[in-house]
């Protein structure tokens, strides 16, 4: 092996070591089980706040539609619609791809998966993390049974709440919990107001904004037409 080859294997081996160190703070990874789009998102921003609060690093999840004559949910990547770099900005992030592949079988194997929920779920005696849909095709996306259940109950995900937020850490530390698997998303519905200034940084993938701005100027005669956008929920759950 020439010393060219060898220190494009050096360099392989150091980037390839750089991109699976774990946080030694653990991880928080949930189902956005709850609602469309719009609500996954609104509980998306709390999941965020809350991950900085107690010093953890988010998995971006998958999110979850409902296409017409689909039996069941199908999960869309996250980076599908948001880019990922502009959360980093403001707290750690790591894609549910990336965390499942390089990470999970590390320090969240198989044999010994938690689940957290506030308390039981139904008649059962744990979080039932996998019954309904979308719970269980959320989970089986990526091949994960859990084996136990934590109920954390009365806490709050709230981290401006500083006693919630230490105790947080207290019973559930990251060495003995690397990662915190919640049934649903840790954040508030709708969003808490302290949240909201937190969309800064939900941006568009470039697929998106491509079809967004095609789609847009198919209607103007001048690219600096303004024009007024509005939102109408048209659909099954329209109210007059």
């Amino acid at each position: 092996m020439n010393s060219l080859a060898i220190l494009f294997s050096i360099i392989l081996s150091v980037v390839y070591s750089e991109e699976i160190q774990s946080d030694p703070n653990g991880y928080i990874i949930f189902c956005p089980c709850m609602g469309r789009f719009g609500n996954q998102m609104d509980q998306f921003l709390g999941a965020l706040a809350f991950a900085k609060g107690i010093g953890r690093t988010l998995v971006l999840p998958h999110l979850v539609e409902y296409p017409d004559r689909f039996s069941s949910s199908v999960q869309i990547p996250f980076q599908s619609y948001f880019k990922a770099e502009p959360l980093a900005e403001y707290t750690k992030v790591i894609l549910m791809d990336d965390f499942m592949k390089n990470l999970a079988p590390k320090i969240w194997p198989k044999g010994n998966r938690t689940v957290f929920c506030y308390m039981s779920r139904g008649n059962a005696n744990d979080c039932a993390a996998k019954d309904g849909n979308p719970f269980g095709p959320y989970w089986d996306k990526f091949g994960v049974d859990f084996d136990k259940s934590e109920f954390y109950a009365p806490l709050s995900f709230d981290p401006n709440f500083e006693k919630h937020r230490l105790e947080w850490k207290k019973r559930f530390p990251a060495e003995k919990y690397p990662v915190l698997a919640f049934t649903g998303a840790p954040g508030a519905f709708p969003v808490i107001e302290t949240n909201v200034p937190l969309q800064k940084y939900i941006k568009w993938s470039d697929m998106i904004d491509f079809k967004a701005d095609k789609f847009i100027n198919q209607f103007k005669n001048d690219p600096k037409e303004k024009f007024i956008a509005i939102h109408l929920r048209n659909g099954i759950d329209f109210v007059i």
